[in-house]
């Protein structure tokens, strides 16, 4: 029989990542039944008290009983639940990396993906916002922008709000780089339009449910997901619809620098509930919320808690800054700058930014062993 599993969110922002309010969203699943799931919700409801008849996870955490219920929760459901957990500044940053950086060289995408420089990219940048690098607030605001208007007329002048004498060398690298090679980016913002896509392109439900739904995959040869309504995922549903009887053996990818899976296989199309009425999709909120509270609440003693619980949970799908990808000591990370560097000469120069690049890797590597930029 197909197992079924249930999915809600916390932290939905939709397209506007640069949320003030909202720092974290969390996309959760569980893997229960219905029986399993309303006898738990019941029980949890009548012996904690809580009001409306219904487990709603952005109520609970505000209350110390409801925390305790959201506690129990989490034991309960320990091995049956997966949350993917994203930091939406570091989420935009990988966005930038993807409809910015990753188009001027898609023909030979597997390179920089090899060397892991879509995550220098991303780190470096999110860096340079957290500590408020002069410009870099300017640029996420600007792509962010771009990418919900797709108004291409101002791709040729992309970040230019972001100029300052005090500029560091990487936000100057990649308001030029963005500049030089406008018409790449021009072409996948036509391509976004045409695939209907564009208007959730920065939102985070969609590949949060399909690394969620690949994960299971491993576990379970045939799934049946039981989702709360969503705009963006009832709005496109291609890549699920895809899935929905998907005979063979479970497919995966390197193409990130790690194996990961990119197939499962759905009995169904994807199901829209209410979660009023659909106890597997409360359960699904509770946790969701309890990984945005633990990640938000950092000197919380049930945050603290929660996190040493969720972490584990939290592997597939999160989307979380790693401060190792900029270390520069690191020839690794030394190598993502020279590349960087030679990206945006080749930009400036008119060239092609593939042919050769992969004996250039090759030679700043060796090179990087006997003479490092940084010991």
């Amino acid at each position: 029989m197909p197992q079924r599993i249930y999915f809600d969110e916390s932290g939905f922002t939709g397209n506007n990542l640069l949320s003030p309010d909202q720092r974290y969203f969390a996309y959760a699943s569980v893997a229960t039944d219905d029986e399993e799931a309303k006898e738990f919700v019941e029980k949890l409801i009548l012996k904690y008290g809580i009001q409306g008849g219904e487990l709603k996870g952005s109520k609970l955490v505000k209350f110390n009983k409801g925390r305790k219920a959201i506690g129990e929760l989490l034991a309960k459901f320990d091995g049956k639940l997966k949350v993917s957990i994203s930091e939406k500044k570091f989420a935009l940053a990988c966005k930038l990396h993807e409809y910015i950086f990753e188009p001027c060289y898609s023909a030979a995408n597997s390179l920089f993906y090899g060397i892991g420089f879509h995550r220098f990219i991303a780190n470096v940048l999110y860096i340079e916002f957290v500590a408020r690098g002069v410009g870099a607030e300017q640029i996420f605001e600007e792509f962010e922008a771009l990418i919900r208007t797709a108004d291409e007329s101002k791709l040729e002048s992309i970040f230019s709000s972001s100029t300052h004498p005090e500029n560091s060398l990487i936000i100057k690298q990649v308001r030029e780089f963005a500049q030089l090679r406008a018409d790449d980016i021009r072409g996948e913002l036509q391509s976004l339009a045409d695939t209907g896509v564009g208007k959730w392109a920065l939102d985070l439900t969609n590949s949060a449910l399909f690394t969620l739904l690949a994960y299971w995959g491993m576990i379970h040869p045939s799934i049946i997901a039981i989702c709360d309504h969503s705009k963006p995922l009832q709005q496109s549903q291609g890549i699920f619809a895809t899935m929905v009887n998907r005979s063979g053996e479970q497919m995966f990818s390197d193409l990130m620098g790690e194996r990961q899976p990119i197939t499962f296989n759905l009995a169904e199309p994807l199901i829209f509930e209410n979660s009023k009425t659909s106890y597997g999709i409360q359960i699904a909120d509770v946790a969701a919320a309890a990984a945005v509270y633990a990640f938000t609440n950092s000197n919380d003693e049930d945050a603290e808690r929660w996190r040493g619980i969720i972490a584990p949970m939290g592997h597939y799908g999160s989307i979380i800054p790693d401060i190792d990808e900029v270390h520069l000591r690191d020839r690794r990370v030394q190598r993502n700058a020279l590349v960087l560097f030679e990206l945006h000469s080749r930009a400036k120069r008119g060239e092609s930014l593939t042919d050769g690049m992969g004996e250039y890797m090759q030679v700043i590597t060796r090179r990087l062993v006997s003479h490092p930029l940084i010991n």
